[in-house]
């Protein structure tokens, strides 16, 4: 079944992507940018956090890669009011996407867990950084929602929802610091270092949790229910979180933090 949820929604992403940009920032300042550099944005998303990127690059520019239409597009509206000449949006996958030229910095923040195809996925992203260049990207780390995701569990086994998720499996891809380094460095990179923090973002109001819930952690769950049952849903696993845990609902992400260099 094919609804308008499987679709990123780029209004509403830009609306509550607040977590995901503060992580973003800090990424970006730990990239020390001189201002000059060619950078790629590897899952450039609505490019709330591509601007951020350019800001920092008063005489480079951004090749900016995502495989949604509807973010590509936002962002092209957004580059094309503000008559912005250094961003060239890329419409394509992260395993499979070329760029006129290689880069000084390849970043790439909340996205890479999105993504099965390890072997081509770091194969892309080693090709797109220059000799000498430098990669580094922040996603969701191994054992990420340990508390979440047991909730969501048993509210998709519950009716109506089962009949609809009995049989889902999460395709998202948690990977752990050594998995990071071990793909990184099969894929040609040097100086591969990665690790892991706890980064739990709490809601006190259930209408702004079940928001972020719909959009982002759980909009795979949501893609495979009808359109009348995706907000009771999770609400529902809103409930059941609290009922296991106690109060504030509480999103307990995991953050893997990536480092490597391409040799010269």
């Amino acid at each position: 079944m094919t609804t308008p949820n499987t679709h990123w929604n780029a209004e509403v992403y830009d609306r509550i992507g607040t977590p995901m940009r503060g992580w973003a920032q800090a990424v970006i300042d730990d990239l020390g940018l001189r201002g000059d550099e060619t950078v790629v944005d590897a899952g450039c998303g609505s490019g709330s956090v591509t601007f951020d990127l350019l800001e920092r690059l008063p005489s480079g520019r951004i090749f900016a890669v995502d495989n949604s239409a509807e973010m590509i597009d936002k962002l092209s509206e957004t580059i094309a009011e503000r008559g912005e000449t250094r961003i060239m949006p890329i419409l394509a996958s992260l395993t499979d996407f070329k760029i006129p030229e290689p880069a000084d910095v390849v970043f790439s923040n909340a996205t890479l867990h999105w993504i099965q195809d390890d072997a081509n996925l770091f194969r892309c992203l080693f090709a797109a950084t220059k000799p000498g260049g430098r990669f580094r990207a922040q996603c969701g780390g191994a054992h990420i929602f340990s508390k979440l995701m047991p909730a969501a569990i048993t509210v998709r086994m519950r009716e109506p929802f089962v009949q609809h998720l009995g049989d889902y499996r999460d395709a998202k891809n948690y990977r752990s610091p050594e998995r990071a380094v071990e793909l990184m460095e099969t894929a040609g990179f040097t100086d591969a270092r990665s690790s892991a923090f706890d980064a739990p973002v709490e809601f006190e109001v259930e209408d702004e949790a079940a928001l972020y819930l719909r959009t982002i952690i759980l909009r795979d769950h949501v893609a495979n229910l009808p359109e009348d049952l995706g907000d009771p849903y999770v609400r529902a696993v809103i409930r059941e979180y609290i009922d296991r845990n106690g109060s504030p609902f509480t999103a307990d992400y995991v953050r893997l933090n990536l480092w490597a260099s391409r040799p010269t």
